[in-house]
């Protein structure tokens, strides 16, 4: 059997130009390298430059394999392995996480045991898998198993390390439809009274109403706010995600999709709870004095330190919270699909729901200030207000 030849890749900034600069060790066990310029300046362009490095690692290793030198009896989990690294390179760090669950914790350890060569694996044996998964979880989930499995073959075959694709004659796992489920108006405001003058107040209060994502509720930045015309934007997102195998929060000035860039109308209720909120945070300044976090002073979902609320924290404690107020066990994001179902209950339309909500099949314009959006949304919210706050 032939040795598989890994090739390596890395950037290197020379006179302040982006350079590729690869490396492998040859059949014969000599060490070759290759390098090229990207032409491209350093600043700025650093994600132009990995796309290119790992174009440039693809093209060496089809060469590799064109010659004999390479893959053509690597083992499909091992192929597997490398196709995860170098996709780990161009792909969000909050996909990571899933990628890695997938392949490194379901995808190989099934196929392991077999031992099967990358241009050994039949459509069977997918299928087998398939059948073998959807034993102990959804059909969703083992569709995320078929999505990284289809690209991976697809990457093999643009390599010529396979003649052939079995994915084209699998068929790909059904996925469930979903239907979440919903808090009733009384649990709803049993868990705004549990969660009253809690750190965790803000964030589950703004998905009850409003209906936002968890990532979107700690986002929220206290300078889009717009106290003075009772706007709150949607624009930026906290996360989670997996880097040298520990989780790390990641803030970005980006939304789920276009149309989750939103500007959504500021009820009293909801502005009464953020100024009480500065107030509070004043405090809590004074009080803690140099051992105050002033790094997330623009985040308002903040604990009494000052640091950001972590979205892996605000779950944990709602469902403490809920568990110990005897509230019915659902998920956090189920809130949010509570939001929905208490606005299409009370006659609120779907137009209305889509644009609050910011679902991607509803396409709103860039311009989130247009006079019709901000009406419909205003109509919604009021309605909210009465349903979880009470007539006013």
């Amino acid at each position: 059997m032939k040795k598989e030849i890994k090739v390596s890749g890395h950037l290197e900034v020379i006179k302040g130009i982006y350079h590729m600069k690869l490396s492998w060790v040859s059949a014969e066990g000599k060490r070759q390298r290759k390098s090229k310029s990207t032409d491209l300046p350093a600043r700025g362009n650093k994600k132009k430059a990995q796309d290119m490095l790992i174009d440039f690692q693809r093209e060496q290793e089809a060469k590799l394999v064109a010659m004999g030198n390479s893959a053509k009896d690597i083992l499909f989990t091992d192929y597997m392995k490398q196709w995860l690294e170098k996709t780990k390179l161009h792909i969000q760090p909050t996909t990571i996480d899933g990628y890695e669950d997938n392949v490194n914790g379901i995808i190989i350890p099934y196929f392991e045991p077999m031992k099967l060569k990358l241009r050994e694996v039949t459509p069977k044996h997918i299928q087998d898998f398939y059948t073998e998964q959807r034993k102990r979880v959804k059909g969703s989930t083992v569709k995320s198993y078929h999505a990284n499995i289809h690209k991976a073959f697809r990457d093999a075959r643009k390599l010529q390390l396979i003649d052939t694709n079995p994915m084209e004659c699998v068929d790909p796992p059904k996925k469930e439809p979903y239907h979440g489920k919903t808090y009733t108006v009384e649990e709803t405001q049993k868990i705004l009274a549990a969660i009253h003058d809690t750190i965790y107040e803000i964030p589950i209060t703004l998905m009850l109403f409003y209906g936002l994502r968890r990532e979107e509720a700690l986002g929220l930045k206290w300078s889009n706010v717009d106290f003075e015309n009772d706007i709150i934007l949607i624009a930026h997102t906290v996360t989670e995600a997996r880097k040298d195998g520990h989780k790390k929060l990641s803030k970005r000035d980006k939304v789920k999709t276009d149309s989750s860039y939103r500007s959504l109308p500021l009820v009293e209720p909801i502005k009464v709870l953020l100024l009480k909120k500065q107030e509070s945070i004043k405090e809590f300044k004074k009080l803690f004095r140099k051992g105050y976090h002033y790094g997330d002073s623009d985040y308002v979902c903040v604990n009494e330190l000052g640091n950001l609320i972590k979205p892996r924290t605000l779950s944990d404690n709602f469902k403490r919270i809920t568990g110990q107020n005897k509230i019915r066990k659902l998920r956090l994001y189920d809130c949010r699909h509570t939001a929905a179902s208490l606005m299409l209950k009370n006659g609120i339309n779907m137009k209305q729901i889509q644009l609050m909500l910011g679902h991607s099949d509803y396409a709103t314009t860039a311009n989130i200030y247009s006079h019709l959006d901000y009406t419909d949304k205003l109509s919604a919210t009021e309605t909210m207000t009465n349903i979880i706050f009470g007539e006013s």
